[in-house]
């Protein structure tokens, strides 16, 4: 009789070994929980959302009217340039005196120039910090989902403390 060569023999236990598990049943994976449902926002959320939004409503109003002055400030500064565009035209390149008039107006408009920049990179700050607030107010208060009887109830409570303020304010 043959012996068979220890790899072999090896070789044959491990398929028989693997036979055996391959008749076993699997269950598979237990039952997954189903997710839980939404929850609902609390008054204490609504409240925070409203007056975040109100508080970003209010710092909009004064970026645009930051935005509004500029433009007037930039609207200005081209029509200067407009307007020495259309003196260099007209200038008497042999007259001293014209054209250091026209260069002290040049200098001028510069200094104009440079204002309606800086105030332009004065206000970037302000506007990029409230694109950051607005995007985050979006993710905060946007999905929250609530039921229409709170928010009824936190809006009362709003216009009744914005009608005292007001009625304090008017009695000052």
């Amino acid at each position: 009789m043959r012996r068979l060569h220890p790899c072999l023999f090896a070789l044959a236990a491990t398929l028989a070994v693997a036979g055996a598990h391959a008749t076993t049943v699997k269950t598979g994976k237990p039952a997954a929980t189903p997710p839980a449902a939404p929850a609902w926002a609390t008054r204490d959320q609504l409240r925070a959302c409203l007056e975040r939004e109100a508080a970003l409503k209010e710092r909009f109003r004064a970026i645009e009217a930051s935005n509004a002055a500029h433009e007037k400030m930039f609207d200005q500064t081209e029509a200067e340039n407009t307007r020495l565009e259309e003196l260099q035209a007209q200038l008497d390149h042999d007259s001293e005196t014209s054209v250091k008039a026209f260069n002290a107006l040049v200098k001028e408009h510069n200094l104009h120039v440079k204002q309606v920049n800086q105030d332009a990179e004065d206000s970037r700050p302000a506007a990029d910090a409230y694109h950051r607030d607005i995007s985050a107010f979006n993710h905060e208060c946007s999905g929250l989902r609530y039921r229409f009887e709170d928010m009824e109830a936190v809006t009362r409570e709003r216009k009744k403390a914005a009608a005292q303020a007001a009625a304090a304010s008017a009695g000052l």
